[in-house]
This record gives C-alpha cells, sequence and structure tokens, in this order.
C-alpha cells in the first residue's frame, strides 16, 4: 500500500467519490476538516502505483466522555457510562475505503496512524460509533482486529427517512459502539 498522509483540499473531490461508493444514490457524508490545533486529525491513504486516494478516516480529541457522546452521529444519546472515564478521549470517525481496495489492509494503516496520533495527544481511550452492515466494507472486523470491545449495539433500522442508504428496506444495519482503551 502507498502512503497515509494528512488530508489535502484537493483530495475532497477523491474522498467525495470514495464516501459516494458506499451510500445509495442522493446520500452523502461530510468528512470534517482536519485541524490539528482544535483535536480533529484527517487522514487519506494513497495507493501505492498510482497515487490515487483510496481511503479516509478521522480522528477528534475530546476531553469529556459527554462531549465525545455529543458528537458521534449513531450513539449521540448514548448511555455515558458506555463509555470509560477518562481524561482524553479520540473519536474515530468518517471511515471509508475505496470498494475496490477493501481487505486490502487501507482501513488498518489509516486507523494505525490515528491511534499512534491519539497516543502521542495523550488519548486514554479511543471511541468509534460504527455502522455495522454486514458487507465486505462493514468496520466489524477491522475494528475487532484493532483491539476495540463492542459495548453496545442498536438497530438503526428508521435512523432515517426512507430506505436505509446502506442495504435498502428492510434495513438489517447495526450502530455499534467500539471502545478501544489504551491501557488494556
Amino acid at each position: 500500500m502507498g502512503t497515509v498522509r494528512p488530508l489535502q483540499e484537493s483530495d475532497r473531490e477523491a474522498v467525495a467519490g470514495i464516501i459516494a461508493a458506499h451510500l445509495a444514490e442522493g446520500w452523502s457524508y461530510d468528512v470534517p476538516t482536519g485541524d490539528p490545533t482544535s483535536g480533529t486529525f484527517v487522514r487519506v491513504a494513497e495507493a501505492e502505483r498510482e497515487g490515487d486516494v483510496v481511503g479516509v478516516m478521522a480522528l477528534s480529541l475530546y476531553e469529556e466522555r459527554a462531549a465525545v457522546r455529543d458528537a458521534m452521529h449513531l450513539f449521540d444519546g448514548a448511555d455515558p457510562l458506555s463509555i470509560p472515564d477518562t481524561p482524553r478521549y479520540g473519536l474515530i470517525h468518517a471511515g471509508y475505503v475505496a470498494p475496490d481496495h477493501t481487505g486490502a489492509g487501507v482501513g488498518s494503516r489509516l486507523l494505525e496512524q490515528l491511534h499512534e496520533i491519539g497516543l502521542a495527544e495523550g488519548v486514554a481511550a479511543f471511541v468509534a460509533d460504527a455502522w455495522f452492515h454486514g458487507g465486505p466494507d462493514s468496520p466489524a472486523r477491522l475494528l475487532a482486529a484493532h483491539g476495540y470491545d463492542i459495548v453496545s449495539t442498536r438497530s438503526i433500522a428508521g435512523h432515517t427517512d426512507g430506505p436505509c442508504p446502506k442495504c435498502g428496506t428492510p434495513c438489517v444495519c447495526t450502530a455499534a459502539l467500539a471502545v478501544r482503551s489504551v491501557d488494556g
């Protein structure tokens, strides 16, 4: 695999295309702007030969459990006790890999680099509110392989108006709250 580097403004169109490949027509997801001074780090992965952007993932830092909970998309109303009480949190989000690169280690490389950044920034627990949809690009295996524990799940059928943007109708997707404590 090629390099992992910070997101640049010129990458936005490629990133939008990667995300669109994962969602039904008319759906989108905006990747945050990387701003290390405010605690947001966004990384992209490039293909080895072509240098094309083939993946994206973000890490946002939070000091309070309530703030990380409020920042989540699928578990924004999560029981605060599902998230360990630590001095600093790293929310992993906006993870997408181009479909033709799924299973090639792109997600792992992105996640590993964000873990390194988080550790350097004093993160004591990484948290992800992930969308488990059962496809080959579902983050379930990725998070398990990197030491995340699934602390809560719930159906997200009916989370949106109309059909599910990933699996259509009926929706079989699950929201999963995953946590990886740094100390164990």
